[in-house]
């Protein structure tokens, strides 16, 4: 049976791994003492994400996000790039670990080449994990392959490290990379950084049941679609398998019933832009807020 996204609907992602081979402290995976192997021991095959990716119908606007963990480290990358329907377009959050000519040779620019205000294929850039020399020389080669490729990187805290953001975003712009910034997200030494639609959702000390509703598909490792970025980092709660034969994003469009209100992953209650660039979005809306006694830890392992 097909997945028909719907016109509510603003992102669809498949977590093909959360394998990662960056260890970056501030890491959004890890918000909140999640973990990369909490999506049970199964994973998915290539066949089986061939096959699921296979079963959705988007809309123009609306690609097929890849990501992870670090995507292209899953074994199974270039068969599913190549071997998906040709209709499905597809974003690509990579941290650029991979072999560019590798790349370049595997991967037709068709998969990844969409009318879009960003690029499809978003490099993250990490100060002290990845080396901005190599992510330029690699995005350079993409570029002039046919791929649009663009550099993000975290507006980090501490003002050494805004500044060489600054830096160097200047640097690539004038080489002609798009280079983007983004808000840092989470705890760092005590303070809460983010701008989030709902009060005390993150790190919020106490927890809360409310009822809860995504425009999200978010596909973790195994198969299992989750309401939330926090259910899928921490392995809770998923709504269903996208390769279940009943399943519909009806599922997606219910409001659910949550009891972990106060440890939001901030991806889910940030207020950022949707997939126009038109600021104001936020991925899930809340409702019925019931304060509960459970208190929880701000650590973010």
């Amino acid at each position: 049976m097909q997945i028909k996204v719907g016109p509510t609907h603003n992102y669809v992602a498949f977590f093909l791994t959360l394998s990662c081979n960056l260890r970056c402290r501030y890491c959004i995976n890890l918000h909140s003492r999640s973990a990369r192997t909490r999506t049970g021991p199964e994973k998915m095959s290539a066949d089986d994400w061939i096959n699921a990716a296979n079963r959705l119908v988007l809309r123009d606007d609306l690609p097929l996000t890849i990501q992870g963990g670090e995507p292209t480290l899953y074994k199974g990358f270039y068969r599913f790039v190549n071997e998906v329907r040709e209709d499905i377009k597809m974003d690509l959050l990579t941290n650029m670990s991979f072999d560019a000519d590798e790349f370049i040779r595997k991967v037709p620019v068709r998969r990844f080449s969409r009318e879009a205000p960003y690029a499809a294929i978003r490099v993250s850039y990490h100060p002290g994990q990845n080396d901005i020399e190599e992510l330029i020389r690699k995005t350079i080669r993409l570029q002039a392959a046919g791929f649009r490729t663009g550099i993000y990187s975290v507006v980090h805290p501490e003002e050494s490290g805004r500044a060489h953001i600054m830096q160097t975003m200047e640097r690539c712009l004038k080489l002609g990379i798009d280079f983007r910034t983004k808000e840092f997200l989470g705890e760092w030494n005590g303070v809460l950084y983010g701008t989030y639609k709902y009060d005390d959702s993150v790190c919020g000390g106490k927890l809360k049941k409310c009822d809860c509703r995504t425009t999200e598909v978010l596909v973790d490792p195994a198969g299992y679609v989750h309401r939330c970025h926090a259910d899928l980092y921490k392995g809770r709660q998923p709504v269903g398998h996208i390769l279940d034969d009943d399943f519909t994003v009806r599922e997606i469009d219910k409001f659910r019933s949550c009891s972990f209100y106060g440890d939001c992953n901030p991806c889910d209650v940030k207020i950022k832009t949707n997939r126009l660039q038109i600021f104001g979005h936020t991925s899930v809306e809340i409702k019925n807020l019931e304060t509960m006694e459970h208190v929880i830890s701000h650590e973010r392992y």
